[in-house]
């Protein structure tokens, strides 16, 4: 039997696209190994979003060849679409393939090396095949492509528009997957609050038919925009299957910033979304962000800005980006660029602020009984994630407690970025 293996950069769409190579891999007979082993194919499904994701994905192939240089190694996702002729030029590479036809990579291998389609606006969501490698919880991709054309952003080159999946795919899998036991779905996306507008649908009218036509105890959102969160929304959000938790972009606090990033919304809106959504769910929800530093024009002022704004509204932990130029974006013909240097020391003051809010977030748990999905057990501490989406070890006491049951327990001290708690 033929070996496969699998390497996957970037978001959680790649990681749940990744993870549906392997089941195609898994029905078309080849075994699938670890990237470290000798494998017949390697697939490094790649990253754009900054130029370490690209040099990562360059890296990741030249090791793929190394460790069996009579394999095949194929080349897919954002840096495959965006950059498919630099990839090409790699004698390592045996196949590039960009964010279409990803169902027959296997066909493709031996004809010519680079199968690159244009992303048109009349294309269709690209059902991948289901994969579902978690025993707890779901990823499932709700919709394709982006067209913000946020300045710093070479995504809608390399996933290009929106494509929505159809919502009797989406309920039809859902089901499935409760039928499977699994208790928590995540519903990600590259723009998941833009779901529907190609189809004359939305998230919303999404979220009302998943919570008349499923059962899944545990839903979860990827990341959403604050201009997304609709007094519609936050009425449905009520719903106790909505988890007490959601990540929502920021970027930068300036809001002269935002607008030379091209973001739909300002700090006042963003402030004044917390607040809403912290009124219906109470001080256990947790709110995550992503963040950038340097971006072209970031004065030392802007970037304090930012961290008054994050300290402000309360945020709970951060995903730090450093920008980076992306050739085919506006911001790269930016002449204000930030120093290297000056990004890396933002970068560093960000992740101390990050590091200081996640501990003072898990320290207002103490006390609390929160409900967790348990992951993994070992002979008296359980691995789980609560309900707002902070990492949980519980001492069980000896007392046996399967995986994949939700219970409750009470939580009594911090430890590093861990909480823990005994069952009640």
């Amino acid at each position: 039997m033929k070996k496969a293996a699998i390497y996957i950069l970037g978001c959680r769409v790649n990681q749940s696209e990744g993870e549906s190579f392997l089941e195609y891999f898994k029905e078309n007979g080849l075994e699938i190994v670890d990237f470290n082993s000798i494998a017949d194919i390697y697939l490094i499904h790649t990253c754009t979003v900054t130029s370490h994701a690209d040099s990562k994905s360059r890296q990741m192939i030249r090791k793929a060849k190394k460790i069996n240089p009579n394999s095949k190694v194929i080349v897919t996702g954002c840096y495959a679409q965006t950059e498919p002729g630099l990839l090409l030029g790699m004698p390592e590479v045996d196949l590039v393939v960009g964010m279409r036809d990803r169902n027959k990579i296997l066909e493709l291998l031996g004809n010519e090396k680079s199968h690159i389609t244009e992303l048109i606006k009349d294309q269709k969501f690209e059902d991948l095949k289901i994969a579902t490698p978690e025993t707890t919880r779901a990823f499932l991709k709700i919709q394709e492509g982006c067209e913000s054309y946020c300045s710093y952003c070479i995504i809608p080159l390399a996933r290009g528009p929106i494509k929505s999946r159809l919502i009797e795919n989406i309920i039809e899998e859902i089901n499935m997957l409760s039928c499977k036991g699994y208790k928590e779905i995540i519903l990600t996306g590259i723009h998941a609050g833009a779901y529907g507008i190609d189809i004359k649908s939305s998230i919303t009218e999404l979220m009302k038919i998943i919570l008349n036509t499923t059962k899944i105890e545990r839903i979860r959102f990827g990341s959403l925009d604050p201009n997304e969160i609709t007094e519609e929304f936050i009425e449905l959000f009520k719903n106790d299957r909505f988890m007490p938790h959601i990540h929502l972009a920021l970027q930068s606090g300036p809001d002269t910033i935002l607008k030379s990033m091209n973001r739909k919304y300002d700090t006042i809106l963003y402030k004044d979304v917390i607040q809403k959504l912290r009124h219906i769910k109470g001080p256990i929800l947790s709110v995550t962000t992503d963040i950038m530093v340097g971006f072209p024009g970031e004065s030392n002022e802007n970037h304090l800005q930012s961290m008054e704004f994050i300290r402000a509204v309360g945020l709970d932990n951060l995903h730090i980006f450093k920008y980076s130029k992306r050739k085919g974006t506006r911001a790269a013909n930016f002449s204000d660029q930030v120093d290297d240097n000056v990004k890396k020391s933002r970068a560093l003051d960000m992740a101390n602020l990050r590091d200081e809010l996640h501990y003072k977030f898990l320290t207002e748990m103490i006390g609390k009984n929160i409900n967790v999905l348990v992951e993994k057990n070992s002979e008296n501490i359980t691995e789980s994630y609560s309900y707002n989406y902070l990492k949980v070890f519980i001492d069980t006491k000896g007392e046996k407690v399967t995986e994949n049951i939700i219970v409750e327990a009470k939580m009594f001290s911090v430890d590093k970025n861990v909480l823990k708690g005994g069952l009640l």
